[in-house]
Parts: structure tokens; C-alpha cells; sequence
């Protein structure tokens, strides 16, 4: 960002050269529920849906959260062994920037049309997808749950990373999420704003989506 928090600067161009898929929608409770419950579990255990499903707002449309970015390691493995054709990750901060701006800088003004935030939320998720896509299709960036990323949090990193590809820093203490949520003030729902946590905490207003390569 130009005007954003410190960590948001310095403002930069980078260059994307390698294409990936993004899902449209951050990754539902019903989705979770689907790769990460046991499915050849022991008859004498009783794991239902809502022991698997970590979050505090439950609604299988709505995004799954609560979850620690380890966790999402874990749903990322089970995923890609059932997959034999793609490989999935979340994405990096680039790629998430990338979808999120959608080819221009979102006007404050659209905002209610996008996203669930502080004003409109009613102080709890909804389910995916009921805002406006964003021009590249792509629900809810700027609101409902924040997002994990893969990149490890610096707060100058965009001074220190490459232009080409950046993948953050090699290492560190916290994980990085993007967007905002159902409880963010709209003035941080901006396509730049950063956040962070370590891997192993999770919070009720952070979730994911997945990136996608073919193999």
C-alpha cells in the first residue's frame, strides 16, 4: 500500500510467473468436514461432523474457522493424496494480493456490495459466496473470514523479498493472513492489509483458501 499500515510498504510491483487457480470461495465447514473426517474409522468410535468441524459459527455453507495453519498443513495433505491430477497449497501473499485486486484497486465504496465486515456482518460469518465476486470471480476477499497465506510474517519484507515469485521470508515466528473479516472495521478491508499469528493459534475470524497447480 502507498498509504497503508508499515508493514504494507513499500509499495512495489512484483511479477506472477507461474499461473495457479485460486479458489473462488474461502474453504466451507462442509468442505473441511468432507477431507478431514475419517472415512475407514473404527465402528466402536463415533466421530461426527462436529467433532472435526473446529469452528465457532456452524453452517456447513459457511467458512470453516478457527483453524490453526498447522491444521490447514494437515486438510492440504489428506487433499492432495485424494487428488492425483493437482497439487494444492494456500497461496502466498503475491497470489493472494494478485486475485484480491482483480486487475484494480477496490473503491471503499463498493464495499457492502463485497464483503461482510463490522457494519453489515451482524457479528458472525455467513455463508459463502452471497456478496458480489470480485471482476476475476472471486468471493469474499475483503471480508467474512481472514485468510491464511504461506508466507511467514516480516514486517518489512516487501523491502527484503524478490520481485519475481516472492515467497516471503525463509523462516520466523508467526504466519501470515490476508483480508479482513466479520468483525474488521471497513478502513482495514482493503486488498493490503497483513496480519498475523503463530501457526499453532486460531482465531473464530480467520479461515483459508487454496491455491492449485496441475501435477
Amino acid at each position: 500500500s502507498r498509504d497503508g499500515n508499515p508493514d504494507e510498504q513499500p509499495e512495489r510491483r512484483v511479477r506472477i510467473t507461474q499461473p495457479f487457480e485460486l479458489s473462488k470461495i474461502e474453504i466451507t465447514q462442509a468442505q473441511w468436514v468432507a477431507v478431514m473426517q475419517e472415512p475407514h474409522r473404527r465402528s466402536n468410535t463415533k466421530q461426527g461432523p462436529e467433532d472435526v468441524n473446529p469452528s465457532h459459527f456452524k453452517g456447513p455453507s459457511r467458512p470453516v474457522e478457527n483453524v490453526t495453519w498447522e491444521a490447514v498443513q494437515e486438510f492440504v495433505r489428506k487433499l492432495n493424496v485424494r487428488d492425483p491430477k493437482h497439487v494444492y497449497r494456500l497461496p502466498t501473499e503475491a497470489e493472494w494480493e494478485y486475485a484480491a485486486r482483480a486487475g484494480s484497486e477496490q473503491r471503499a465504496s463498493d464495499l457492502d456490495t463485497l464483503a461482510w465486515h463490522q457494519a453489515n456482518s451482524g457479528d458472525e460469518t455467513h455463508p459463502v459466496a452471497q456478496k458480489e465476486p470480485n471482476a476475476w470471480g472471486v468471493h469474499d476477499m475483503l471480508g467474512n473470514v481472514q485468510e491464511w497465506v504461506q508466507d511467514w510474517y516480516d514486517p518489512v519484507a516487501y523491502s527484503d523479498s524478490g520481485a519475481v515469485d516472492p515467497k516471503g521470508p525463509a523462516s520466523g515466528s508467526y504466519k501470515v493472513y490476508r483480508g479482513c473479516a466479520w468483525l474488521s472495521e471497513a478502513k482495514y478491508c482493503r486488498p493490503g492489509f497483513r496480519a498475523f499469528d503463530f501457526p499453532a493459534n486460531s482465531a473464530y475470524w480467520v479461515g483459508f483458501r487454496l491455491a492449485r497447480v496441475p501435477k
